[in-house]
């Protein structure tokens, strides 16, 4: 893979290719997703509660198929970002959260209520879309926004590395944008095209590019309260050693994949031994269905595992795959 100096944004030193990627990735990966999910689909849960009532939280966990803890979460993220009483976050409001463009023009592409606000179902139904799309789905979604959906020849590439790394001269970014070309173009027709982009992409180490997908709705204050107080949890009432050395049950993977389908299971699965290719695999095997699809990961496991596929084993990928809750209630 080629090596060049790149911008002083990104390091002064001889850096990887896959740095460029990496930015390009970064900058549009929001709009890409902000473009991909619906918004309010069917009934609109705002117009039969609001925050006051007892059901504002179970209303949008039903209506988004959400667990009740993931819509808390989202809802406490909600209001800091400076929704209003109504639990609707003012187009004004949402433009005024940061002074990126790209993320402005993202922000607008997010589905908005009569108003121009956006609702906290849209808020939800974002979240779940980002935790369950698929790594090639958003990939697709990313390069819409390049040249929207058009191949990508240099001119293109320059315009949009020219707004990534302002400081840096027009030479260094002609040269960036030939060499983004270039190591891209397989079929030599001077231009990057869809295929062509994610196939490339692909080639990248897997937890690279989970990494670089990856949009956290939920703030890394919040998530690392989560993650302290289920420690804790843990820390006072963990099982012992000789208690999850035991073969897993079916009872279990069904527990399992109950509680992680509808949230972001891509990294669960790698900690267990699973790549990208094994998981297309398996969605062309059991269809669209991703409870079946996490079911039969679990069970492919097992069945690779024999012996060796524990409650241990399951216990520790699933808190390194930031699963520490469904770890906790299920095995302490």
């Amino acid at each position: 893979m080629l090596s060049l100096p790149l911008p002083h944004s990104i390091g002064q030193n001889s850096c990887n290719f896959v740095f460029l990627i990496k930015d390009v990735i970064s900058l549009h990966r929001m709009g890409a997703y902000a473009s991909s999910f619906q918004g309010d689909a069917g009934s609109l849960v705002g117009e039969l509660t609001d925050p006051n009532q007892p059901n504002w939280i179970t209303a949008h966990a039903e209506a988004c198929a959400l667990d009740i803890p993931e819509v808390e979460r989202l809802w406490q993220r909600f209001q800091q970002l400076g929704c209003d009483s109504t639990g609707v976050l003012a187009q004004n409001q949402a433009l005024q959260l940061t002074q990126d463009v790209f993320i402005k023009q993202s922000l607008r592409q997010v589905p908005r209520d009569e108003n121009g606000g956006i609702t906290f179902q849209t808020y939800c139904n974002a979240a779940k879309w980002m935790s369950i799309a698929e790594v090639e789905d958003k990939l697709r979604g990313v390069f819409k926004l390049l040249n929207r959906g058009k191949p990508v020849d240099r001119n293109i590439m320059k315009r949009i590395l020219s707004k990534l790394y302002e400081e840096e001269s027009e030479e260094t970014i002609t040269r960036l944008a030939d060499i983004f070309v270039t190591q891209i173009d397989a079929k030599q027709q001077g231009e990057v095209d869809e295929d062509q982009f994610i196939e490339w992409v692909k080639t990248m180490p897997f937890e690279t590019v989970n990494a670089l997908l990856e949009f956290s709705i939920i703030p890394p204050e919040l998530q690392d309260t989560r993650t302290s107080a289920s420690q804790d949890k843990a820390a006072t009432s963990r099982a012992s050693v000789d208690e999850l050395a035991v073969p897993v049950s079916e009872e279990t993977l069904q527990q399992v994949a109950s509680k992680v389908h509808n949230r972001d299971w891509v990294l669960f699965a790698n900690k267990l031994g699973f790549t990208q290719n094994d998981l297309t695999g398996i969605s062309k095997k059991v269809g669209k269905n991703v409870y079946q699809q996490v079911l039969e990961m679990l069970h492919t496991w097992q069945r690779r595992e024999s012996d060796a596929a524990t409650c241990r084993v399951l216990d520790t990928a699933l808190r390194d795959g930031d699963f520490i809750d469904v770890a906790n209630d299920i095995f302490f």
